[in-house]
């Protein structure tokens, strides 16, 4: 999705862009004022079972709560319906899970329920091995 990278590309630096596992799939590293934020794996969807998705990952801890994570999340909403943002270094988020706030009443979550992300999963759990770290599942 070249309108996605685009969108990028105007607010942060791209560091490098490789294939994925499949064709629709892409890996990028994004960075801002040469400070690496996180890693992003997006899948463009392919017709017409699979929707597209994005993952945040390996997020630095100041990500969380900077004016980046809510310009990030703009662009992500226009972009997917369903999002996966890893939390374990968001020690809000991860405190208010702990202590049983639902997922879309946590901080991470209200920014995305605002975007408009209507169902939520702590991904707490993974179920299997190639999950990753603990993170926050939201879709419309």
């Amino acid at each position: 999705m070249e309108s996605f990278k685009r969108e990028l590309s105007e607010r942060f630096q791209v560091q490098k862009v490789e294939q994925g596992r499949f064709l629709e799939e892409e890996n990028i590293i994004l960075h801002k004022e040469g400070k690496r934020l996180l890693f992003i794996k997006a899948f463009y969807g392919r017709k017409p079972h699979w929707k597209e998705w994005v993952e945040l990952f390996h997020v630095e801890p100041h990500f969380f709560g900077s004016q980046e994570e809510d310009e990030l999340l703009r662009i992500v909403s226009r972009h997917f319906r369903r999002v996966f943002v890893e939390y374990y270094e968001d020690s809000q988020t991860l405190e208010e899970l702990r202590r049983g706030v639902p997922p879309q009443e946590t901080r991470l979550g209200s920014k995305l329920r605002a975007l408009g992300y209507r169902y939520f999963r702590d991904w707490y759990y993974p179920e299997g091995w190639l999950e990753g770290g603990y993170k926050l599942q939201a879709e419309r």
